[in-house]
């Protein structure tokens, strides 16, 4: 397996996965070399919504009252992330690729959530594995790897995004038979 081909792409969670912190999720993996792997869990949402969370940070907040945050993983989930598209320009943003773009910086949260455009996310934590941990994951068949499509995780609902992403693939999620186990 090519470490240089998996990230920027997604990693479906085998609906055999019962690990709660990934369980029916849709990983946007950003980083994969010889150190390890990571991505955000982009598909769960938390019960914090993210008015209540920009309230408590003293940010104006102008989007949907009901948007939540999402919970990007297990690690460090006292850390914020932003996931959004390439119409909004931001300097302290990274590229993930043509059409998505990521930051940490609070000031990024401050100038998004200031503005009512929908095509943003904010993640609590993210997701990581150590060196040869995620390729091992994929191949005891825990993980499908797919494409990453900016639209998609931007647009499509969190509760639909897991089903959707397995239908692009051409894959019934329901005929799905484990693999090794598949556990991890």
């Amino acid at each position: 397996m090519d470490e240089a081909t998996l990230a920027p792409g997604l990693l479906i969670a085998a609906p055999h996965l019962m690990d709660p912190s990934f369980r029916r999720a849709v990983v946007l993996l950003l980083e994969n070399n010889e150190e390890g792997a990571l991505g955000v869990v982009v598909n769960h949402e938390s019960e914090l919504k993210l008015a209540d969370l920009c309230r408590d940070q003293g940010i104006p907040y102008h989007g949907p009252s009901q948007k939540r945050v999402r919970s990007g993983g297990p690690v460090q989930p006292d850390h914020g992330l932003v996931l959004f598209g390439d119409e909004t320009e931001d300097e302290d943003a990274q590229a993930v690729m043509d059409g998505l773009q990521f930051s940490a910086s609070r000031d990024t949260l401050r100038r998004l959530c200031g503005v009512q455009q929908r095509h943003y996310h904010c993640f609590a934590g993210y997701s990581g594995w150590g060196a040869g941990q995620l390729e091992q994951e994929i191949s005891a068949g825990s993980w499908v790897i797919a494409p990453a499509d900016p639209r998609a995780i931007l647009d499509t609902a969190p509760a639909r995004l897991w089903e959707a992403s397995f239908r692009d693939l051409g894959i019934d999620p329901a005929a799905m038979v484990p693999t090794h186990g598949g556990e991890a």
